[in-house]
C-alpha cells in the first residue's frame, strides 16, 4: 500500500510505504512533507498550481477619449474577476519618456486586452500609434491576446473615428494584422464589451496559466529558497537510494530461472489456412522474454502494451520450434501465464512498476525496466561483433607455436 494524493501546494508525494511497514523510506515522505511545508506556494511548481489569492494583471490597450466608457465596463469586469486592470489612465502624457514605463507595465502583466474603436490614435515620430506599438510589444513578449474590435464602424459617431483618410488606412491595416493573427471578437456597446472581456479571460486563464501576484507574506524569502533547495537535494538523493534498493532483486539470482533458462508454455495453436487447432508446449528462454517486452519498458509501458510484446515472443517462438504458420490473432496468453512473468521479471530485479507522473484519469497500470533489466537487456539483444574465421596460415601456426602465442600477436597487430 502506498501513500496517495497531493500536498496543498499540488505536489505529488514520493514512493512510500505506510510506517507500520517502513523500510526507510517513509523518511522520504517525511522529508517530501517538509518541503511541502516551508515551501512558499509560489516557490513550488512555478506558482500555477497554488490556491490561495492570486491576481493576474491585465493589460487594457485602446484609445482614450473616444473609448472612455468602453475601458470604465472593462476595468468594472476585470476587478469582478479578482484582476488587476492596467492601462493608459495610470500613466502621464503619451511620450517618449512615458514608452518606457509603457513596457514595463507590460512586461509586469499577465494578460493583454486589445480594444479597436474608430480612432488609430496619436502617433510617435515614426506615424505608429502607441495603441499598435503596445500590442506589438506585447506579441514580442509572447503575452497571451484578447483582441476585440467594433462590429459595425459605420454606426460609431464621427466624433469618435478618424478624420484623416490616412488616419483612417492605418486603422484598417493594424485592424487586418490583428484579425490575422488571433481570433477576435466584436462588440456593439460598452456592456456588451464587458460581458466579452469577462468571458474570454476566463478562457483565457485555462488555457495559459500564469503566475499573478500574490501577498507579500505567501513570497519566497532568499533563506527560504535556500533552505528549501537543500531539502530538494536531499530528498533527491534519498529517493535515487530508495530507487537503486527497488531495482535489486528480491532475493539470490542464482536461485532463480533467468538469462538462457528455458520457459514453457502450453498454448492453443491455429495454422494458417487450417480451422482445426492444436495444443502445443511452446518453449522460449527468459532472454527472449526480456528482448521483447525490454525496449517498450525502458519509457515505460501500460499492462496492454506488455501483453502484446508477450503475444508476439511467443508467436515467433511457436513458429520457430514447430515451422509453422500461426494465426497471431489465435495466441492467446492465460492470466496465470502473464502474472507470473510479470512476478518473475520483479523478481529477477529486471522491472518495476512506472513511477512517471500522469493525469489523474489515467488509471493504467504502468511498468518500467530497472537499470538491472537494462543492463540484461543489452547484454542479451546487443549485437556481437563477428568472429573472424581461421585462415590456412593460422591454422599451421596454431598447430606448431605454443598456446596463446596467436592470439597475442593478432591484437599487437590490430593496435
Amino acid at each position: 500500500m502506498a501513500w496517495g494524493g497531493v500536498c496543498h501546494k499540488g505536489t505529488s508525494p514520493p514512493p512510500c510505504h505506510p510506517p507500520n511497514s517502513c523500510d526507510g523510506s517513509c523518511a522520504i515522505f517525511l522529508l517530501w512533507f517538509l518541503v511541502c511545508i516551508y515551501s512558499p506556494p509560489c516557490y513550488l511548481n512555478g506558482g500555477t498550481n497554488c490556491h490561495m489569492d492570486r491576481r493576474h494583471q491585465v493589460f487594457v490597450s485602446s484609445t482614450y477619449g473616444d473609448l472612455a466608457e468602453e475601458r470604465a465596463e472593462i476595468i468594472q469586469a476585470l476587478l469582478e474577476l479578482d484582476c488587476i486592470p492596467a492601462g493608459m489612465e495610470l500613466f502621464p502624457a503619451t511620450t517618449e519618456d512615458a514608452w518606457e514605463l509603457i513596457k514595463s507595465v507590460i512586461d509586469d502583466s499577465d494578460y493583454y486586452c486589445l480594444v479597436l474603436g474608430g480612432r488609430y490614435g496619436s502617433v510617435d515620430s515614426a506615424g505608429v500609434s502607441y495603441t499598435e506599438k503596445e500590442y506589438d510589444y506585447a506579441m514580442s513578449q509572447k503575452k497571451p491576446v484578447m483582441a476585440f474590435v467594433h462590429a459595425n464602424p459605420e454606426s460609431i459617431p464621427v466624433s469618435k473615428t478618424e478624420r484623416s483618410d490616412t488616419g483612417r488606412k492605418r486603422l484598417q491595416k493594424f485592424q487586418e494584422k490583428v484579425e490575422v493573427a488571433h481570433h477576435r471578437k466584436t462588440w456593439s456597446t460598452p456592456a456588451e464589451l464587458g460581458g466579452l472581456v469577462s468571458r474570454s479571460l476566463v478562457n483565457l486563464r485555462k488555457a495559459h496559466p500564469s503566475e499573478g501576484w500574490v501577498r507579500g507574506r505567501y513570497a519566497a524569502t532568499d533563506a527560504m529558497i535556500v533552505e528549501v533547495a537543500n531539502l530538494r537535494a536531499q530528498l533527491a538523493e534519498m529517493t535515487a537510494s530508495a530507487v537503486k534498493g527497488v531495482d535489486s532483486p528480491a532475493q539470490d539470482i542464482e536461485a532463480l530461472a533467468s538469462g538462457t533458462d528455458p520457459y514453457k508454455v502450453s498454448l492453443t495453436l491455429q495454422e494458417v489456412g487450417k480451422k482445426e487447432t492444436i495444443k502445443k508446449t511452446v518453449t522460449t528462454t527468459w532472454d527472449n522474454i526480456l528482448k521483447y517486452v525490454g525496449p517498450a519498458l525502458l519509457n515505460e509501458c501500460t499492462d496492454e502494451e506488455f501483453y502484446a510484446k508477450l503475444r508476439l515472443c511467443f508467436y515467433h517462438a511457436a513458429e520457430a520450434e514447430f515451422r509453422i504458420k500461426v494465426e497471431y490473432e489465435g495466441i492467446v496468453l492465460p492470466i496465470v501465464v502473464r502474472d507470473q512473468i510479470k512476478i518473475q521479471l520483479r523478481a529477477l530485479g529486471q522491472m518495476v512498476p512506472g513511477m512517471k507522473r500522469r493525469a489523474v484519469a489515467d488509471r493504467k497500470t504502468y511498468w518500467k525496466l530497472t537499470e538491472l533489466g537494462e543492463k540484461r537487456l543489452i547484454t542479451a539483444q546487443a549485437i556481437a561483433k563477428p568472429v573472424k574465421a581461421p585462415g590456412p596460415i593460422d591454422t599451421v601456426l596454431k598447430a606448431v607455436l605454443p598456446s596463446g602465442t596467436l592470439q597475442a600477436a593478432s591484437s599487437s597487430s590490430e593496435n
